[in-house]
C-alpha cells in the first residue's frame, strides 16, 4: 500500500511543480510589457533645504498579450500613483496608490498645481496630496464638509475647474451653474465672479479701479462728516468757532492723504496702460509655456536685458539684420550657430529701448548651433543662474539633434555643458539652483509618457537621474 503511494504522490509533486513554473514563467513573460511612466506635468516643492517633485505615476500591469509581427497587443490592469523623488539624488522617496483605472469615473487624471505644501491633483473632482507625506488633504468629501452649502454641488468633470497659478486658488462652476472661487489654503469656497483667460493686466486694472471708487467714496463720506456738516452747523451756531476751525484742519489733513493715495494709484494707472501691450505679450509667452511638449524654439529666446545691458544670442547674420529697437525677436535658424552678443540701449518717449549697436561688443566665446538663453516657465524671462545665462543648443542639425544645456557667463566665458540625450523636453521646471527636466528616452513609451526624470545641479552641472519605467535611480 505504503508502495504504491508514493509514486501517486511524487507524481502530485511534479504536477503541482510544472503549473508553479509555467505560472512564473507567464508572469516573467507577462511582466515584459507592463509599462509605468510618468504623466506631466510635475511639481517641485522646497522645504527646510529639501526639493521633493511630486508625479502621478500610471502604471499598466499587462495580463495577456498577442503578437502579430512586429506588433504586440496587450490587455493590462491600469493603477495610479503618487509619487515623490528627491530633488538632489534623484531617489524616490514615497510612493502611494491612488486610485484605479476601473474606479476612475471620468478623465483626465492629472496635475492641477501646487499650492503650500499641497500638490492639487484632478481624480473625480480636486484632490490635494500633502507634497512631503502623501497625505490626503482635501477631496470632494472634505470640501463639502468645510463647504455645508454645496453639498452635491462639487461637479466630477474637469472642464468645470481651473487652477489660477497667479493666486494659486481653484475657480469653478457648480453644478447648477454658480460660480466660485475655492482658497487652496482654507479649503473655503466662496461665491467669484471671476472669468477664465482673463488677462492679469486686466485683473490690475479693475483692482486699480475698485480702489478709486473707495477713496473717492471715502473722500465724499469725509466731505459731508468735515466739511459740509461743520459749516452748516457753524452758520447755525451750533459749534464755535474753534471747533469748526479743528474740524476744517482735520478735513484738510486727511484730504490731502486721501488725494496722496489717489495720485500713486493714478501713476500706477498711467504706467501699466503705457506697458499694456508688453504685460499682455509676457502673458500670452507664459501661458503658453504652461502647456507641456514645447518645440525646442519655445524653450528658448535670444534677447535678455538688465539695468545695464542688452544680451542676444545671434549669428553674425542675424546680428546684423536685427531692429534696434527692442522687442522679443526669436530667431529660428536651425543651421545658424550663434554667440553672446552685448549692448547699450537707451529709453525713447514712448519707454521702449533702443539698442545701440555701433557700440556692440561681441564676446569672444565659442558659438553654439542654434543657440538661445532658456526660458523660465513662471516668468517667460532667461533663466539666470548666479547672474550667469543657460544655453539651450543642438549637438547636431535635424530632428535626431539632442538637445545640450550649457552655462554661459554674462562675459561669454562657457562653464559646464550637459547633453541630455532628449530631442525635446516634455516639461522643465527651475527653482534657483535646480533644472529639473522630464522626458521619454523608452521606445516602448509615446512621447506624452515619460520615463526619465534629470536633476542637474546649476552650480557645477553634476547631474542625477531617475527612471520611472525601470523604477529605480540610473545616475
Amino acid at each position: 500500500m505504503t508502495s504504491y503511494k508514493k509514486p501517486v504522490f511524487i507524481s502530485i509533486l511534479l504536477i503541482a511543480g510544472i503549473v508553479i513554473g509555467f505560472i512564473f514563467l507567464l508572469k516573467g513573460c507577462l511582466a515584459k510589457y507592463d509599462e509605468r511612466f510618468a504623466k506631466p506635468a510635475v511639481l517641485a516643492f522646497e522645504k527646510n533645504g529639501k526639493t521633493a517633485i511630486f508625479s502621478i505615476v500610471e502604471f499598466q500591469k499587462t495580463t495577456s498579450y498577442s503578437r502579430k509581427g512586429s506588433m504586440v497587443r496587450r490587455s493590462v490592469n491600469t493603477n495610479y500613483y503618487i509619487q515623490t523623488n528627491d530633488g538632489e539624488t534623484a531617489d524616490i522617496i514615497n510612493s502611494q496608490k491612488i486610485i484605479s483605472h476601473r474606479k476612475l469615473k471620468h478623465h483626465p487624471l492629472e496635475i492641477m498645481g501646487a499650492a503650500g505644501d499641497n500638490a492639487w491633483v484632478f481624480m473625480d473632482g480636486p484632490t490635494a496630496f500633502d507634497a512631503f507625506t502623501l497625505e490626503k488633504k482635501a477631496d470632494i468629501a472634505i470640501l463639502e464638509k468645510n463647504n455645508p452649502g454645496l453639498k452635491d454641488l462639487f461637479s466630477l468633470e474637469r472642464r468645470f475647474y481651473y487652477y489660477n497659478r497667479n493666486d494659486q486658488h481653484i475657480y469653478f462652476t457648480a453644478k447648477d451653474g454658480s460660480k466660485w472661487q475655492l482658497n487652496t489654503r482654507s479649503l473655503i469656497a466662496t461665491p467669484s465672479n471671476w472669468e477664465k483667460g482673463k488677462s492679469q493686466f486686466s485683473e490690475k486694472m479693475d483692482a486699480i479701479k475698485m480702489d478709486l471708487k473707495k477713496l473717492d467714496a471715502a473722500a465724499d463720506s469725509l466731505y459731508q462728516q468735515k466739511n459740509y456738516r461743520p459749516s452748516r452747523d457753524y452758520t447755525t451756531k451750533k459749534i464755535s468757532a474753534a471747533q469748526y476751525q479743528q474740524i476744517t484742519s482735520s478735513f484738510y489733513k486727511e484730504r490731502d492723504s486721501l488725494n496722496k493715495l489717489r495720485d500713486s494709484l493714478q501713476i500706477v494707472e498711467r504706467r501699466l496702460r503705457s506697458d499694456e501691450q508688453k504685460i499682455e505679450e509676457i502673458e500670452r509667452e507664459i501661458e503658453s509655456l504652461q502647456h507641456t511638449r514645447g518645440s525646442f524654439s519655445q524653450l528658448k529666446t535670444n534677447q535678455a536685458v538688465d539695468q545695464q545691458k542688452w544680451y542676444g544670442f545671434y549669428s553674425d547674420k542675424e546680428f546684423a539684420k536685427l531692429n534696434t529697437r527692442v522687442y522679443n525677436s526669436k530667431a529660428y535658424d536651425e543651421t545658424a550657430r550663434r554667440t553672446l552678443w552685448t549692448c547699450t540701449y537707451t529709453t525713447d518717449k514712448s519707454g521702449d529701448m533702443v539698442l545701440d549697436k555701433t557700440g556692440k561688443t561681441p564676446t569672444d566665446t565659442e558659438s553654439f548651433l542654434d543657440g538661445g538663453f532658456l526660458l523660465d516657465k513662471k516668468t517667460a524671462e532667461p533663466v539666470r543662474p548666479d547672474g550667469a545665462f543657460l544655453i539651450l543648443h543642438k549637438n547636431q542639425v535635424g530632428q535626431e539633434g539632442k538637445i545640450t544645456i550649457s552655462k554661459l557667463t554674462v562675459h561669454g566665458k562657457k562653464g559646464w555643458s550637459f547633453n541630455s540625450e532628449l530631442s525635446e523636453w516634455v516639461d522643465w521646471i527651475y527653482t534657483g539652483n535646480k533644472l529639473y527636466i522630464l522626458g521619454t528616452n523608452n521606445k516602448e513609451l509615446s512621447s506624452s509618457e515619460c520615463n526619465l526624470l534629470i536633476c542637474l545641479n546649476l552650480k557645477d552641472g553634476s547631474v542625477t537621474m531617475y527612471d520611472y519605467f525601470k523604477k529605480k535611480k540610473i545616475k
